[in-house]
């Protein structure tokens, strides 16, 4: 299985959708540096990827399940 690093999945879709992390922050209710440190994590959990994929409407879930099919058939 490949490792997924989840922060990065969630940082990268901020940027995708040129999000600041400071926006990002305040629409989940946390401190901008608190965020950073957050987002800097491998694993995370299933509540905040519930939060941000309402936040962001964006499924992270379909992501790391579509990563994980693709892994399988390699």
């Amino acid at each position: 299985m490949t490792d997924i690093h989840f922060g990065e999945l969630v940082r990268n879709e901020l940027r995708r959708q040129r999000r600041s992390v400071a926006w990002f922050a305040k629409e989940m209710s946390y401190t901008r540096g608190n965020m950073y440190n957050i987002l800097k994590r491998e694993h995370l959990s299933s509540d905040f990827l519930i939060r941000a994929t309402e936040k962001l409407n964006y499924d992270f879930f379909h992501e790391v399940s579509e990563m994980i099919q693709t892994s399988k058939s390699e």
